[in-house]
């Protein structure tokens, strides 16, 4: 991209986050080229559906690299990117069918039980193509919902910290324990993780958590006595740990942390050694697109070699085809620890996350753990 195009496009998405909503970012990326060419198809996409609308919890410095990569090879489409929270996008997207408004053209959520809970309601329309049949079975349901990435959990550690206190960071659940025991004055209010009331990842991630882990609520409790700093979103966390406010972390985003931790050496990324739990980001054409034709091309470039490549190497997501070369984090993560990894697939099983009466339970179970930190 030439620097006179990247100065167009920074002045574009910031005008467009100015007039944004309260609840969504929205970052425009104008299409490379608006002359007329001889493709048919291209024309008539150019006259018709110039942008194709994206809803998606990534961040958009993680994600713009795919959205780039699509326009390279259609240059006449325009991409308009909402950055939402997942529950947001989830309520949009009942709101918008409820009063007859069109949706986005394709939903990309970390919310894997609220986008299975939409396809399985109904809200979202069939596709298939060369490239979904590509996918792995456990990663596609009913041609409907399409896992895009794999994302373990992680533990993120300052390493200053560390060394300057001669520590050994945790390597597992059990370890984890046992250090904030023995240091607890140390690493009081220096720890951190989800918000499980406020993050459908955090929720997820505890869950399957407590399904392999028979300790989860002492070392829920263990955190609570450490006075954990609880945050709804990956990327401040990470800040946090990298400069010291805090300098320990669980359950947090491996994409986002690996990709934190390129950029300061401060941060150390560790893949647990007793199991990983390792999720995907579901995709959904809405039944109430304002251009499927347009969210399914997306789709598709996402999940081809090429687009699972970009995914890959330039946000840290980990790619759900089994025929794209792996980066040395996806390799770590499915060839030398692949035994211990604990996916999720994608289907119906989702849907007991989000019974009310359980998720009430385990939501009281979680106060109570940390009740002397409340």
């Amino acid at each position: 991209m030439t620097l006179g195009r990247t100065i167009i496009r920074l002045c574009a998405i910031v005008a467009t986050m100015q007039a944004s909503s309260a609840l969504a970012e929205v970052f425009t990326f104008p299409p490379m080229r608006t002359s007329q060419i001889s493709d048919p198809e291209q024309s008539l996409l150019a006259h018709v559906t110039p942008s194709a609308v994206i809803y998606g919890s990534a961040d958009i410095g993680a994600f713009s690299p795919v959205i780039e990569a699509f326009q390279q090879d259609n240059p006449f489409i325009g991409v308009e990117y909402h950055q939402l929270q997942t529950l947001e996008m989830y309520d949009m997207t009942l709101s918008q069918r409820a009063n007859s408004e069109p949706n986005a053209d394709l939903i990309i959520s970390s919310s894997m039980d609220l986008q299975m809970k939409l396809a399985n309601d109904g809200y979202a329309i069939s596709h298939q193509s060369s490239e979904t049949q590509a996918l792995p079975h456990w990663a596609r349901w009913r041609n409907e919902a399409f896992a895009v990435t794999q994302e373990p959990a992680v533990i993120a550690y300052n390493r200053a910290f560390f060394r300057e206190h001669d520590l050994e960071p945790p390597r597992t659940r059990d370890d984890f324990i046992a250090l904030l025991t023995k240091h607890d004055d140390l690493l009081s209010e220096k720890v951190t993780t989800y918000d499980i009331e406020r993050s459908g990842v955090g929720f997820l991630f505890l869950a399957r958590d407590e399904r392999f882990f028979p300790g989860i609520w002492d070392f829920v409790r263990t955190l609570g006595q450490s006075k954990v700093k609880l945050y709804s979103n990956t990327s401040p966390m990470l800040e946090k740990i990298a400069d010291g406010q805090v300098v320990l972390g669980y359950n947090l985003l491996g994409s986002y942390a690996e990709t934190f931790s390129h950029r300061n050496p401060n941060l150390g990324v560790i893949l647990p050694d007793d199991f990983i739990v390792v999720y995907s980001r579901i995709a959904i054409i809405p039944r109430d697109a304002r251009n499927p034709d347009l969210g399914a091309r997306f789709l598709d470039f996402m999940l081809s070699v090429k687009g699972q490549s970009i995914l890959q190497n330039e946000g840290n997501f980990n790619p759900v085809r089994s025929d794209v070369p792996q980066s040395p984090f996806s390799s770590l993560i499915f060839d030398r620890y692949g035994e211990r990894v604990r996916s999720f697939p994608v289907g119906p099983g989702l849907l007991v996350y989000l019974d009310q009466a359980k998720r009430e339970r385990f939501i009281r179970r979680w106060q109570d753990a940390l009740l002397n930190r409340r």
